[in-house]
């Protein structure tokens, strides 16, 4: 969006016309509020400012206003209307490494990887100097399987940018996926290490609203942790796995973690430990069918098989699978 700021210096210079200059300057006071509307996450009233200003403006501002339309679709999880909008701005202007950029990871949301990777290799060729976009492509050919693909987009943004903590963590979720657990936990460590460093936030998570930075850090250091707490339980290191979950909390009300916590003491065989945080799982999510299931076959090693029918008969009607299972 370098050109489009340009561009807005330029036109607002231009003394030929005060109608277009005042088009110009209701457009962008439209796409100022909708901005402010999208941090506040009141995404509505944000579409509704922006197709305002696309209503009204001319090139580059309905360029600049289908993006963020776009990215208020793409944060309500409407990925085909964001998709739209960005293919408008990318006909508009066609040369912007970071709306081809946009429309991939709308793509590789949607799970149509093919159309990502394209996407995200366009935007290399007007730019070849972003380490997020080899990690969205890095992370597209992960998708697929296709992991030497993913190895060299993973190495190439790490290479671009040491301090990316993101792309840590993706190439270590593709070692964990080979089973190479070592080299998962030290990727995972180095994202750790690197998303705690102040230095290293704004680096992590790209083009993230000021105030948002501090929590959207602590979401993916838990992550992270939760990641590499898995790496260590596949590794048989119950204790490490263990400290790792008991990090990956980021609310008391985070169902996944106190899920993991729960499956990590039970492979200890610590099945009162197990029932304890199953049973918070089930109380965060009623509907947590694998919940059940490993409470209810902690309970029957605990000699309380009444618990442990009445839970399994639960998580059988939950997911019909686990039924096959017991």
């Amino acid at each position: 969006m370098l050109k489009f700021i340009g561009n807005l210096f330029k036109l607002s210079g231009d003394k030929s016309g005060s109608a277009g200059r005042e088009e110009l300057m209701d457009a962008l006071a439209y796409s100022e509020r909708g901005i402010a509307y999208c941090n506040k996450g009141e995404y509505d009233l944000a579409i509704d400012d922006y197709s305002q200003a696309i209503a009204i403006a001319l090139p580059p501002v309905d360029a600049y206003a289908y993006i963020l339309r776009g990215d208020a679709y793409f944060s309500k999880v409407e990925y085909d209307l964001a998709i739209a909008d960005y293919s408008q701005a990318i006909a508009l202007d066609p040369g912007d490494a970071g709306d081809c950029n946009s429309r991939g990871r709308a793509y590789a949301y949607k799970g149509e990887y093919d159309l990502a990777i394209a996407d995200f290799s366009q935007a290399i060729a007007l730019n070849a100097d972003d380490a997020g976009t080899y990690n969205n492509r890095g992370d597209a050919y992960l998708s697929k399987g296709e992991y030497d693909l993913a190895f060299a987009d993973f190495d190439q943004a790490i290479a671009l940018n040491p301090s990316y903590a993101k792309a840590y963590s993706s190439r270590g979720g593709a070692y964990r996926d080979k089973g190479e657990y070592d080299l998962a936990i030290a990727d995972y460590s180095q994202a750790i290490a690197l998303a705690r460093s102040p230095d290293a936030v704004a680096a992590t998570l790209g083009r993230v609203v000021q105030q948002w930075e501090e929590i959207a850090s602590y979401y993916f250091v838990a992550a992270a942790h939760l990641s590499r707490g898995d790496a260590y339980l596949s590794k048989g290191e119950h204790d490490l796995a263990f400290a790792d979950f008991s990090q990956s909390f980021v609310s008391q009300g985070d169902a996944d973690a106190h899920y993991n916590l729960g499956s990590a003491y039970r492979n200890e065989g610590k099945c009162g430990l197990a029932v304890a945080y199953f049973s918070q799982v089930i109380v965060l999510n009623p509907s947590y069918a694998s919940a059940y299931f490993y409470r209810g076959l902690s309970y029957r090693e605990l000699g309380y098989e009444s618990r442990a029918a009445a839970d399994l008969r639960r998580a059988a009607e939950l997911d019909p699978e686990l039924g096959n299972q017991q």
